[in-house]
């Protein structure tokens, strides 16, 4: 798979991946792991990927683990 696969495709104007949303640089290469540059399967599972493909912006403290389905968060935007 070549990076431009592994790469979420949102991910140049995501807060998570652009280091703004988690307090350690720890936690933030952690979470890019799992979602931002784990492929079409991470990205599938991040609630905001999962928001952003519905039309809707989601609010910074959306993490991508967010308990919450992505409809059930759009309902609160």
């Amino acid at each position: 798979m070549s990076d431009k696969e592994k790469y979420c495709p949102k991910h140049e104007k995501c807060p998570l991946f652009q280091g703004k949303m988690v307090a350690s640089k720890k936690a933030q290469e952690i979470y890019m792991r799992i979602y931002c540059t784990a492929g079409e399967k991470g990205r599938n599972r991040c609630r905001r990927f999962q928001i952003v493909e519905k039309g809707f912006t989601p609010s910074e403290d959306i993490m991508p683990n967010d308990d919450r389905t992505a409809n059930e968060i759009i309902k609160d935007l």
